[in-house]
């Protein structure tokens, strides 16, 4: 079996050299001194009138079919002036052209020095164009154009490069007059000049000569290579042993300022212009990211002492992290992409981290109960691709924060595309969403996450979207009603059922409420509400899962002692908003079932708190009642009202003497004086004079029985003085308490 990493690593080794058939560019101009014989000086911007008589002083080009010289200007409509004619100086403007070369040579890959001779000047006004064509040799040695536009003001003509079945589309107008255009081919490429469609443009036209002997340099051909590639990537679906995406690690260095496909060097250059047109016919996505591997674990000392400093050696590697960022398209955008992990198989070739090994160590000695540890940092960039088809598959396993931003977006361009089902764009984002669903969190922990940060919601939002009622249906079933619930997801929850059938969906709902009502009873509550409310499902349906509400409602029962205690299922508090919510959705379904409930919650004062839920509760549905109060909040506003009236009727004053109140449970030394202090009722301030450990255990002690105290520390002297002040903090509680209370039974009296 072919090893397949291997086999793509072999083919970008056999590109050797970098550089490619065009360079085109810009660069900040020094304007020349520009004379044309028969006109005189030319101004830079080039001006209309100036413009119209170069033309009436110029030529109409002519264009080269085999051995003729013809004009047609069906085939090329331009105007030119011999360069015997043009004169150009400027010492600034001989530098500029210089570098210009400089940059073509580097782009053409050509070895060696290289000579640029004016051969033409050519003017193009409001219609000027030129076909297709290939330039011929007009000199020896010549072996490539160079295009360069002078500052001008015009649209259109677009310059359009062929070569090997690649194309480019080269746009020279710069807005900006300080700033000049060049674009330079070698020249047995095909290329045509698009129609000028408003102004004049002014070109420059050199021919690019080889100076010195040997062979005239070639536009580099990668045909094999690229066919290679193409074959190679094509069969990666029928390749069993082919992992989801290939990591193909890049020779140079460059960091997050720097990387990107225009700024690759060498042989990274020379890879990427094969790989880029090989990967999009192929079908695959491409990308130039830097790859990053953090690592951490335990050292060994392998020398050194106490007069000399200790040598250490990495042990075992315990934490490690590979990822990919920084994420680069070939078309120089930027890609908004979270980190994706890789892992080792997917490196192309296998050994291409070996240098991880050099990566600088540190290292840290052992401290306390801590032993000697290390940690290391290795970064580098590098191709990524993966089939198209495969792309869902690569996403999902990047985690909810990569795949399902992929997603969203996915649905948003299916949308503006006109959201036609069946598509290319929706098969792909079906595709993607499938992925996400079968890679979604397994384990009842973490499978809450998504829940809780609203992810559950976003990928049943985009279910919806495409129109996949019954795959939302299945996750809900899947995941939603078998552990990874919120409130977070009850608005898609209720869009859902709002597309399901009557019965489909009052099963579903009573599913999620079954399955969560005893651990998140207010989202469950609100479930219930929006359903009702909204009119997702119809009122006939719903007292069977509100009846599986209130069987699962938190009634305090403790867990069985021989049940080990499980966090993950303590009960969520109902807020007074949410016990509302279900009290009125309840009486509007059955007002037996809200009379059931308010009945239940005034049984289990110790659980449902008088003053801190079930007043405030009330005083909610007061605020909405009136005339159509339902009984039950009427039973609830006259306990409500009982209590307040049982409350405001105690005593309230303050304390007589300094005797204060405090139930301290530790009994040592330290802790019995504080409670003598607490009864004494002659002492206001307690002064404890011990060391850091004991203020601490003391202060602990004071806070967890909420005394009436005030703390500070007096720092004069050793060892410090913890100084316990008494106050009145309970009796102005009780003083708000008691204001809260009158407030709350006028509102309920209203």
């Amino acid at each position: 079996m072919t090893d397949f990493p291997q086999a793509f690593a072999d083919v970008l080794a056999s590109v050797q050299r970098p550089g490619g058939f065009h360079v085109a560019g810009s660069f900040d101009i020094h304007p020349p001194r520009l004379e044309v014989e028969g006109v005189g000086p030319i101004a830079l911007p080039l001006l209309p009138a100036q413009a119209e008589a170069l033309v009436a002083g110029a030529e109409q080009a002519p264009y080269g079919r085999g051995s003729e010289t013809l004009v047609d200007t069906s085939v090329r409509r331009t105007w030119q002036v011999d360069a015997a004619k043009v004169k150009l100086t400027g010492r600034k403007w001989a530098d500029d052209l210089a570098g210009v070369v400089e940059r073509v040579r580097v782009g053409l890959a050509v070895a060696g020095a290289v000579e640029a001779q004016l051969y033409k000047l050519l003017i193009y006004d409001t219609g000027s164009f030129f076909v297709p064509h290939r330039d011929t040799e007009k000199a020896p040695g010549m072996f490539a154009t160079l295009v360069v536009v002078l500052p001008c003001d015009y649209s259109g003509g677009e310059l359009i490069i062929r070569h090997r079945g690649e194309e480019v589309r080269v746009d020279l107008n710069r807005d900006e007059p300080s700033e000049a255009a060049f674009a330079a081919f070698y020249a047995d490429c095909r290329h045509e000049v698009l129609p000028i469609a408003s102004g004049y443009r002014l070109a420059l036209i050199y021919n690019l000569i080889r100076v010195g002997e040997g062979p005239l340099p070639q536009a580099p051909d990668y045909g094999e290579q690229q066919a290679n590639l193409v074959r190679l990537l094509t069969d990666w679906d029928r390749s069993g042993a082919a992992p989801d995406k290939l990591v193909y690690p890049l020779e140079h260095a460059y960091t997050e300022a720097e990387i990107g496909f225009a700024a690759l060097k060498g042989k990274d250059a020379a890879a990427a212009q094969v790989l880029i047109p090989a990967a999009k016919a192929a079908e695959c996505d491409l990308y130039l990211a830097l790859i990053s591997v953090s690592e951490s674990g335990w050292a060994e000392y392998t020398g050194g002492g106490r007069w000399r400093d200790p040598e250490m050696e990495i042990g075992e590697v315990t934490d490690s992290a590979w990822t990919i960022h920084d994420w680069r398209l070939p078309d120089g955008g930027q890609s908004g992409m979270a980190e994706l992990p890789f892992v080792a198989e997917e490196l192309s070739p296998a050994e291409a981290l070996d240098d991880l090994e050099e990566a600088e160590v540190e290292f840290s000695e052992a401290t306390g109960n801590e032993g000697a540890s290390f940690e290391r940092f290795y970064q580098r960039a590098a191709f990524v691709l993966w089939p198209i088809e495969r792309r869902g598959a690569v996403l999902a396993a990047g985690g909810l924060g990569v795949s399902l931003p992929a997603l969203r977006d996915l649905v948003q361009r299916w949308e503006a595309a006109g959201a036609h089902a069946g598509d290319a764009g929706w098969r792909e984002a079906q595709r993607l969403a499938s992925a996400i669903r079968a890679q979604w969190p397994q384990d009842t922990w973490r499978s809450r996450q998504p829940s809780s940060g609203g992810q559950s919601a976003d990928l049943l939002d985009a279910l919806l979207r495409l129109g996949d009622v019954e795959g939302a249906a299945e996750f809900t079933t899947e995941r939603v009603a078998g552990g990874a619930y919120g409130e977070e997801d009850n608005p898609a929850l209720t869009a859902l059922c709002g597309r399901l059938p009557p019965e489909a969906a009052a099963g579903l709902i009573g599913q999620i409420i079954g399955a969560h009502a005893a651990r998140r009873p207010g989202a469950c509550a609100n479930l219930l509400t929006r359903c009702a409310a909204e009119g997702a499902i119809a009122l006939p349906l719903l007292p069977a899962p509100a009846r599986l509400l209130l069987q699962g409602l938190p009634d305090g029962r403790a867990a069985s002692p021989t049940t080990p205690y499980d966090y993950t299922k303590v009960p969520e508090p109902l807020t007074p908003l949410q016990l509302a919510e279900l009290i009125t959705v309840l009486g509007v379904i059955d007002a037996a079932l809200a009379d059931q409930a308010v009945a239940f919650f005034l049984a289990l004062p110790a659980l449902y708190d008088l003053d801190h839920v079930l007043v405030p509760t009330a005083v909610l549905l007061n605020a909405t009642g009136g005339e159509t109060e339902a009984p039950a909040v009427q039973v609830l506003r006259a306990a409500v009202l009982a209590h307040l009236e049982a409350c405001i009727a105690l005593p309230l004053e303050p304390p007589p003497d300094w005797t204060r109140s405090g139930s301290i449970a530790c009994t040592c030394a330290h802790c019995r004086a504080l409670s003598r202090f607490l009864v004494a009722p002659d002492e206001p301030t307690w002064q404890f004079k011990a060391n850091e450990v004991d203020r601490q255990h003391v202060a602990h002690s004071i806070q967890r029985a909420q005394c009436d105290l005030d703390l500070a520390t007096n720092k004069r002297g050793r060892p410090y003085t913890l100084v316990c002040t008494k106050n009145q903090a309970s009796f102005q509680r009780r003083v708000l308490q008691r204001e809260q209370d009158l407030s709350r039974r006028e509102q309920l009296a209203r």
